[in-house]
C-alpha cells in the first residue's frame, strides 16, 4: 500500500513539477525516479538507469529521423497538394479523399504530424465546395489515425518499444499489429458513418478551384523513392513468409527488421543530399517528445520493482466486477486523453495490462487495445493534441471557435461509442 501510494505520488509530482516549471514532464519524471527507485525500492541509481527504454529511444529515433527528409524537403505536403488536385473535379469524393490522402500521408511517415500542414488545404478546399468544415476536421483527424500506426511509422515502433519493456518482441509486434487492425476499422467504419451523417456527398461545387502544384524536384523525388524502397525491404519479406515460408524467407524478414531499413533509409537520404541534415536533425526530429516518452517510461517500469502491479492486481479482484474493468479502462483513458496527449497517459496502464487481463477474463492484447481506442476517441477534443493539431489550419476565428465547440461534443460521444463496444465486448473479440 505504501509504495503504491508512494508511486502515484512521484507521477503526480513529476506532472506539477512539469507544468509549474514549464519543463519536459520526462525530465521531472526521471527526476523524481531516483528518489523513489532509491529510497522506497532500495536501488542503486545504476538500477534505476537501467531502466530507461533503449529500444523505444531507439525505434522513435529512427523513424522520425528517416521521414524527417520528406518532411523537411516539403515532399510530402506537395504529394498529397498533388494527389488533392487530381481530384478537384468529383466534388462528391473529397470528403472521402480528405480522410484517405491524410491516410496516405501519414503512413508515409507524417503519422501524427500531418494534420497540421493538411488541414490548411482541406479547410479551404471544404469552404470552396460547401462542405462541412467539421467533417474535414474529422476527416484530418481519422486520417492521421489510421494511417499514423502501419508497421513502419513511428507510432507503431513506439508502441511496439513500449511493450517491450514489459514483453516479448513477438509479444509486442502482435499486441502493436492487433490495436492498428481495430483501430483501423474503427475509425474507418466511423468516418464513413460521419461522412454519410454530415452528407459529404452533397456539395455546392461539382469543382474546386485549386492551383497546379509545383512539380516535384529532385530531392523531393528522392526522398520518396527512398520511403519507397524502405517500406518494400520491410514489407515484402515478410508478406512472402505469410505466403512461401521458407527458411530463406524467413531469415530474411528477420534481417530485414524496421530498424535496419530504417537506417539504410537514413544513410541514402543522407548521401543523396535529399535535404539538409542540420535542419532535419534539429527541426524534424521531435527531441522534447522522445525525452518525455524514455524518461517517462524509465519511471512507469519501477511499478514491478515496487510491486505495484501485484497490489493492483489484489485490489481490482477483491474490488471492481470483472464486467466493469474494460468498460473502466476505456472510460479513464477518453477522461485524460480529453486534456492532454495520450503519449502521457498510456505509460501508466502498460505495467498493469497482465493484470488488467486477468481479472477481466480477456486477452492482454483485448486489454491493450482498449486502452488506445480510449485514449484515441477523445482525442479530437481541442485541449488534447489530435484535436488542436486539425485546428491549425483553420484561419476564421468565427469558424474555429464553432468547430471547438463542436469537437467537445463529438469528443464526448466517440467517448461513448468506445465505452459502449467495451459493454458490448467488442474488445474480447480480439
Amino acid at each position: 500500500m505504501t509504495h503504491t501510494i508512494i508511486f502515484f505520488g512521484g507521477i503526480l509530482l513529476a506532472l506539477v513539477l512539469g507544468t509549474r516549471l514549464k519543463i519536459n514532464i520526462g525530465l521531472a519524471a526521471a527526476a523524481v525516479a531516483f528518489p523513489v527507485g532509491i529510497l522506497a525500492g532500495g536501488m542503486s541509481a545504476g538500477a534505476v538507469v537501467s531502466l530507461f527504454p533503449t529500444t523505444l529511444f531507439f525505434n522513435f529515433l529512427v523513424a522520425t529521423f528517416l521521414f524527417g527528409f520528406a518532411g523537411s524537403n516539403g515532399a510530402l505536403k506537395a504529394l498529397a497538394e498533388h494527389l488533392l488536385y487530381a481530384c478537384r473535379n468529383t466534388g462528391w469524393l473529397l470528403g472521402l479523399l480528405f480522410f484517405l490522402v491524410t491516410a496516405v500521408i501519414a503512413a508515409m511517415g507524417a503519422g501524427g504530424s500531418a494534420p497540421f500542414f493538411l488541414s490548411a488545404i482541406c479547410f479551404s478546399i471544404a469552404l470552396q465546395a460547401g462542405i462541412n468544415p467539421l467533417l474535414a476536421s474529422l476527416a484530418v483527424w481519422m486520417g492521421s489515425m489510421v494511417g499514423g500506426s502501419v508497421p513502419w511509422t513511428s507510432g507503431f515502433a513506439t508502441s511496439v518499444g513500449q511493450l517491450e519493456i514489459y514483453f516479448s518482441p513477438e509479444d509486442a509486434r502482435s499486441y502493436a499489429a492487433g490495436y492498428y487492425i481495430w483501430k483501423a476499422v474503427f475509425y474507418t467504419v466511423l468516418y464513413m458513418v460521419s461522412f454519410l451523417a454530415m452528407k459529404g456527398y452533397r456539395v455546392k461545387r461539382a469543382s474546386v478551384k485549386m492551383e497546379r502544384p509545383k512539380a516535384f524536384d529532385s530531392r523531393q523525388k528522392r526522398s520518396l523513392f527512398i520511403i519507397g524502397a524502405v517500406i518494400a525491404l520491410f514489407v515484402l519479406p515478410e508478406a512472402f513468409k505469410i505466403i512461401w515460408p521458407t527458411p530463406v524467407i524467413v531469415r530474411l524478414s528477420q534481417i530485414f527488421s524496421f530498424q535496419l531499413v530504417a537506417v539504410i533509409g537514413i544513410i541514402a537520404n543522407i548521401i543523396g543530399n535529399t535535404a539538409s541534415y542540420d535542419s532535419v536533425v534539429k527541426e524534424r526530429i521531435p527531441w522534447d517528445t522522445l525525452l518525455m516518452l524514455s524518461l517517462t517510461e524509465m519511471y512507469m517500469a519501477l511499478a514491478n520493482p515496487l510491486g505495484i502491479v501485484e497490489f493492483m492486481g489484489g485490489y481490482l479482484q477483491s474490488s471492481v466486477p470483472a464486467a466493469w474493468i474494460i468498460p473502466g479502462v476505456v472510460l479513464i483513458m477518453c477522461v485524460l486523453s480529453f486534456f492532454v496527449s495520450g503519449v502521457v497517459v498510456i505509460p501508466m496502464m502498460l505495467p498493469m495490462l497482465p493484470v488488467l487481463a486477468e481479472v477481466s477474463s480477456v486477452s492482454v492484447e483485448a486489454v491493450y487495445c482498449a486502452a488506445q481506442i480510449g485514449l484515441t476517441a477523445s482525442s479530437i477534443s481541442p485541449f488534447s493534441q489530435g484535436g488542436a493539431s486539425v485546428l491549425t489550419g483553420c484561419s476564421d476565428d468565427g469558424l474555429r471557435r464553432r468547430l471547438i465547440k463542436q469537437q467537445i461534443l463529438l469528443s464526448g460521444v466517440f467517448s461513448a461509442i468506445a465505452v459502449a463496444a467495451a459493454f458490448l465486448g467488442g474488445f474480447s473479440m480480439l
